[in-house]
């Protein structure tokens, strides 16, 4: 690919990207300033739930899809029944996920008096949000690897435009108790809506439904166990940690802390138009790439480049909050000291994951249960200081959690580094006939 090339091609994913977050956004910064405190706080204990319960089916799984196909991404067929293998395993675990999550949602529902029918509906309508999702996380995987960067860009502004136009006729209507539900609903034809582009993608660029035979199915499974292994428990405790901030808070705390803490997630959603070209570009790319230095310095330059931006966008929090609390309207006004918390909070915690998915895409997955115990300690060390009884109190919890992250996973990455430019010299033998390559 040219320099030209590259850059209109970053310059497409950029526009698209930055587009859906921005639609995103919109969305949800509506549903923030036209629902009431309490509504929002059962919306935001939703969506965490939804959140907990897609996390459960991952387990580190979701990591696989690129490392397994590994070099053989120009062959249709393998990598289709690739990634069907390793979403067959999501799937089988949703059934665990409903385990985790319906005690917990069953518990704090009483424990803060939420019910009635519109509520329980809009629980339903999340269920279906989550068997949308992961369909539609499949096709994304099948025509990211195969190179359909367009397609994607299309169905993603698609998707976006169908989710912004119904949630927003839905806030016209007036705020009843289903003002909720209704959103919800929004949000889950809009999921049914992209199943339906991708199935339709996948039809037009002939991509089939294959399935491995019996010796490549075990194979694949043997990769998979391989490198999900070292990531089972991580996985576990980082998708609890990943709305860890919802759950203290909803246990623990009042339906106005839980509305705040959802409120500035909105605002943190600016930080995502860098991770979503990072994952359509460059996780894609590191995986074909051959080891040796030139992989290595790109890594460098690639994360120091991530984290300046994320710096210049940090600086605005700090200087001019008032602008950012704005957006959220009056309901929040009293809370423009804290966002400079809840953006450097959010940008750690997406540069280690960042950090994390240079690493796992190369299948580099040890070590990574280490953290479990480092966190822990800085959480537990934090509560026994200074308690969570109120909202800054939990926002401080969750930057001392993100530091936590950021270390361990940078620290890791610098450790792998060596490998990954030194292997060069010795290049890996070719794989088995009908086994996919690392």
């Amino acid at each position: 690919m040219t320099v030209l090339a590259l850059v209109r091609r970053v310059a497409a994913v950029g526009g698209v990207e930055t587009l859906g977050v921005i639609a995103g956004g919109l969305a949800g910064l509506l549903i923030v300033n036209v629902l009431p405190k309490d509504q929002y706080a059962q919306y935001t204990f939703l969506l965490a739930c939804m959140t907990l319960l897609l996390g459960v089916t991952d387990l580190g799984i979701a990591h696989c899809t690129l490392p397994v196909v590994g070099q053989r991404a120009r062959e249709v067929p393998w990598v289709v029944g690739a990634c069907q293998r390793v979403f067959h395993w999501r799937w089988a675990l949703l059934g665990a996920g409903v385990l985790v999550v319906a005690p917990y949602l069953h518990y704090t529902t009483r424990e803060h008096g939420w019910g009635g029918a519109a509520y329980w509906i809009a629980a339903a309508l999340f269920v279906v949000i989550v068997l949308t999702t992961l369909r539609e996380h499949y096709a994304n995987a099948v025509l990211l690897i195969l190179g359909h960067v367009p397609t994607l860009n299309k169905i993603g502004l698609k998707t976006t435009a169908v989710r912004l136009g119904l949630v927003g006729l839905v806030l016209l209507l007036p705020i009843t108790a289903y003002s909720v539900t209704g959103i919800v609903a929004a949000t889950a034809a809009a999921g049914i809506v992209s199943v339906l582009l991708y199935r339709q993608a996948l039809t037009t660029h002939g991509i089939a439904e294959t399935r491995l035979d019996a010796g490549d199915a075990k194979r694949v499974d043997a990769q998979v166990l391989r490198i999900a292994r070292p990531l089972v428990l991580p996985a576990v405790f980082y998708q609890v940690q990943g709305v860890v901030t919802v759950l203290l808070v909803s246990l623990f705390g009042t339906a106005n802390m839980l509305a705040e803490v959802g409120a500035f997630g909105r605002l943190a959603m600016v930080l995502m138009v860098l991770d979503r070209m990072t994952n359509v570009l460059l996780f894609p790319a590191i995986a074909r790439a051959p080891t040796g230095p030139r992989l290595a310095t790109t890594m460098v330059r690639v994360h120091l480049l991530y984290l300046l931006c994320m710096a210049l966008v940090l600086a605005t929090a700090v200087w001019l909050p008032q602008y950012w609390i704005l957006l959220l309207g009056k309901q929040y006004s009293t809370m423009a000291a804290y966002v400079w918390i809840v953006f450097l909070a959010s940008m750690l915690n997406n540069a280690a994951g960042m950090a994390f998915r240079t690493l796992t895409v190369r299948g580099t997955t040890a070590n990574q249960s280490f953290s479990i115990p480092l966190v822990l300690a800085v959480q537990a060390l934090y509560l026994w200081l200074f308690g969570a009884a109120d909202l800054r109190a939990v926002l401080l919890f969750n930057l001392a959690t993100a530091f936590a992250n950021f270390g361990y996973q940078y620290l890791l990455l610098v450790v792998a580094l060596p490998q990954f430019r030194a292997a060069a010299a010795v290049p890996p033998p070719p794989p088995a006939v009908g086994a996919p390559a690392d």
